[in-house]
This record gives C-alpha cells, structure tokens and sequence, in this order.
C-alpha cells in the first residue's frame, strides 16, 4: 500500500494557528463543524483530505475532549493517547490517522510541538488517500441470526471492513470503513435502496421502515418509508453528532438540542422544552429517550407499559437504546439498566451481567457487548433472535433488530 505524508508543507499548521489567532474566531471554532469547512475552503482549498478530518474532529468536539483530559490533571502524551482512542472509536479513521488530528489540535491550543511530535508530522504515516481508513482498526465481517424472512440475515458476499451495523424491523445496514452504506433485506419503501453518492457517513440507524445516515459534515440523510415524514429530514438541519429511527419517528441532537421528526401519534416527537444540553438519542416504537450531557436520561412518548419511567436516581449513564415498549441504559463501570415492557423480559437484565461496553435494542430484545468481546442477549426470542451463535472471533459491534440480530466479528 502506498503510504503518504500528513500535511507535507505545513498548511494545516499554519491554518489552524491563524484561526485560533483571530480574536472573532479563536479555539471556539475548533468545535463548530460548519465554520471550519467554510474556512477550510478558502485556507486548504488543496488539502481536502486533511480538512474533512478537521471538520470531522470539529463535529465531536474533539478539541473539548482533549482539553478535558489535560483538565484532569493528565500529561499531554497521554491525554493525546486517550483522545485519539475515542475520536478513533466513533470515525472511520485509522489510529494513525486520529493521532496526527489529535496532535495537531494539541499545538493550535498551545502545546509546543516538539511535545508531540510522535503524532505529528513528519513521523505519522497514515494510508493512502484514496484508501483513508482501509486499515482502521476493528473492522471485519457480519454475521446475523433470528427472523430471516425477508433476507435481514442474508448478509452480502464478500461484504468486509464493516464498522458498524444497524438492525431494523425488516431490513439491515453496515456502515464501511470507507464511510458508505450497504443494506439488505425487505425492499418494500425503499428501506435498502440506499441514495445514490452517499459517502463519508460515520454513523447509521435503522427504523421499522426506514433508514438515517449521518455524514462527516454533520449532515443527516433519510431514506425508506415516509408515510409520517420520518425519513424527510428537516430542512437546514446541521451539526448533528447523533441520530436514531424509530417505529415511524426520527430523532437527532444537532448542538446539544434534540430534533425529532415523523409520526407523533403518541408524543414521541413533542421533544420536552428546557432540555440541558443532550449528547445522545434513541427512538423507540412510539416512545424517545435522551441522554444529557451530565448522564442522566430524560424520555417522553407512550407511557403505557413504563418505557418512559426513568428509574430514579439514575446517573452515570453512558448509552442509552429504545425499544417497542422498553427502554435500557449503559451506565458508567459496565451495568445494564432496563425499563418497560417485561413480559418478553425485555426488561430483565440477566444476573451478574457486568463489563458491558455496547448495547443495542431496537425491538423487543436486547444485546450487549462485553469487554471480553462476547455478545449476551435477552427478551424475545420467537425467531431465534436472542440465540447466540458460537463466535470463534472477536465481536466489535452489535445490533438488534425487532426479530434478528448481527455483529461485526474481527
């Protein structure tokens, strides 16, 4: 593979410095996504691969997180480590590739760069570009089991480097290495006709009909079933860093706020006013749920089995999913919480469940990755979807469907 320079003449560099050195912009714009591409346009009109990663670190307010570590106490080689580690956790990039972004956010804050000169040029190699993240770290292969009726499990030949997957009612996605999409499964309403160029997608979500995708640029594209406008995404939508699709509903945080759109039969989409600043969605059936920035959960919609109880005095949550009539939570040190709907176990979290680092819910199952990389189910099980098959690698993602599930093995 042909291997290639970061930023060879320095222009990022000196891009970034002079942003942070304007005093009508300074280091606040390191965390807007629109007003770095716009700047970027005009500052490394020659340099699109180096700045869609800016505007891509800009979207999840890398520069915040870096500082945050430094905040702590840590020292600049480690709070760099851990930072590139989670940017590399949510983007289709290689490590190498997180690392150079982190380490030059480092010296447009302050740090001098001889400090970091083991992430930054010249000593970082990343791939090609025409191949950005080929090689990113844990990507590999899908394997599905549950309801196979209209061929959600039937996952594509040769379908490799997958990132992420999302399970629908009737239809899957997987979201490549290379930032694209390929769904399987129903074709009824377009659920896998997957729009024509769509590309640089970092995160995808699949509800009962339909199908979102959020773009680098912080963009959100919709596709499927559009009977309640749940796939027609409000105009002027931007700086989205989170999306979920629920029964016949969409949501996304755009700027800490929720956006919800589609079917509101139930209230699912009357986001409640005065919400603190939120960093994740999920819809359910008819039910959402929002995560705050603080880690506490707030949820609005139908009430009618408990799905919107938040237990109390819940906190430290770290992730949060919505089913058909139940809802569950990540919280910090590996536990699960669930609530909701239990006649299925829906809601009952198996005993001694501990180390959980993922967790997906989107019908009336639930999964869980573990640290150790095993994959533990529990709820309905009509179609086998919570029958785990033996795994003779690592799995990296997951993801439950209203009858099936996958998950990306290494």
């Amino acid at each position: 593979m042909t291997q290639t320079m970061w930023d060879v003449g320095g222009d990022v560099r000196r891009a970034l410095r002079s942003i942070v050195a304007d005093p009508q912009l300074g280091t606040a714009v390191l965390t807007d996504p629109h007003v770095m591409a716009n700047l970027l346009k005009d500052l490394l009109p020659d340099l699109p691969r180096e700045s869609a990663l800016l505007v891509a670190a800009a979207q999840c307010d890398l520069a915040s997180v870096l500082a945050g570590h430094l905040a702590q106490g840590l020292d600049l080689g480690t709070s760099s480590r851990l930072t590139a580690g989670w940017f590399a956790e949510r983007m289709p990039f290689t490590d190498d590739t997180c690392g150079w972004v982190v380490g030059e956010l480092a010296i447009a804050l302050g740090a001098d760069p001889s400090a970091v000169v083991a992430t930054t040029m010249p000593d970082t190699v990343p791939a090609d570009a025409d191949d950005l993240s080929e090689a990113a770290g844990g990507a590999g292969s899908v394997i599905g089991w549950g309801d196979n009726d209209e061929g959600e499990i039937d996952v594509p030949a040769h379908l490799g480097q997958v990132m992420a997957v999302a399970a629908g009612w009737y239809h899957s996605l997987a979201l490549t290495a290379r930032g694209g999409v390929v769904a399987w499964g129903s074709s009824a309403d377009g659920m896998t006709d997957v729009p024509d160029g769509l590309a640089g997608v970092t995160a995808i979500a699949a509800g009962r009909l339909h199908s979102l995708a959020l773009t680098v640029a912080g963009t959100v594209v919709g596709w499927g079933s559009n009977g309640f406008g749940q796939a027609r995404v409000p105009a002027g939508l931007r700086g989205v860093t989170s999306v979920s699709a629920g029964g016949e509903h969409s949501l996304a945080v755009a700027d800490g706020r929720v956006v919800a759109w589609g079917g509101n039969g139930c209230g699912q989409t009357d986001v409640p006013p005065g919400l603190p600043e939120v960093v994740a969605v999920a819809a359910g059936a008819e039910h959402s749920l929002a995560l705050t920035s603080d880690g506490t959960v707030i949820a609005w919609g139908l009430p009618d089995f408990g799905e919107t109880t938040v237990p109390p005095g819940l906190t430290g949550v770290t992730a949060i999913v919505a089913g058909v009539n139940h809802s569950a939570a990540l919280i910090t040190g590996g536990r699960v919480v669930a609530w909701g709907r239990s006649d299925n176990f829906e809601a009952a979290v198996p005993a001694g469940l501990s180390g959980v680092t993922a967790i997906s819910g989107n019908g009336t199952h639930c999964l869980v990755l573990t640290a150790a990389g095993a994959v533990v189910a529990w709820g309905s099980n009509d179609c086998g979807e919570c029958d785990v098959p033996p795994l003779a690698s690592a799995v990296t993602a997951i993801a439950a469907g209203y009858g099936h599930s996958l998950a990306v093995i290494s």
